[in-house]
């Protein structure tokens, strides 16, 4: 599977970057998930309502020959073009950002360094997609692959 992670003579480390593409997240993401995520975060009760009346209330009506038809009601997902779906698109990578920053707290995941004695980057995140850093062996690789299933389960 790493055939490419060769220990070097010298005893440097290896480390690895890797590029995640968020962008279908928005559609897919469930509204538990959501509403957890903003409970967890602490905030208020009436806030967190007032979000989840706003992304759960959408209904969407098909165009055929000029004449509305049906009435679609989606159960989960973010709608692009929405001013809130950038701001809920954080709530949700903040879930994932709390995964990696226990990682490193336990020391099963680490980032990269630039040089000495300044901090250890484990991720970035920027629109829709996202860089992980982590060094370049089996177990920190086994470490990154659970914690992106732990997310894509909890996250839908």
């Amino acid at each position: 599977m790493m055939h490419y992670l060769e220990h070097k003579k010298d005893g440097k480390e290896n480390f690895m970057a890797v590029k995640l593409d968020m962008s279908k997240a928005h559609d897919r993401v469930e509204w538990s998930f959501i509403e957890k995520v903003m409970e967890k975060m602490g905030f208020h009760e009436k806030w967190i309502k007032l979000i989840m009346k706003c992304i759960s209330t959408v209904s969407y009506s098909v165009i055929i020959n000029g004449a509305v038809h049906g009435c679609i009601l989606p159960t989960r997902g973010l709608r692009q073009g929405d001013p809130l779906s950038p701001y809920l698109f954080l709530l949700c990578v903040d879930g994932f950002s709390s995964l990696i920053k226990d990682a490193t707290r336990n020391q099963s995941l680490s980032g990269v360094s630039i040089c000495r004695r300044c901090p250890m980057v484990t991720h970035l995140f920027f629109a829709d997609d996202s860089l992980l850093f982590c060094k370049a062996n089996e177990q920190e690789c086994h470490k990154l692959i659970e914690m992106l299933e732990l997310y894509e389960v909890a996250s839908g």
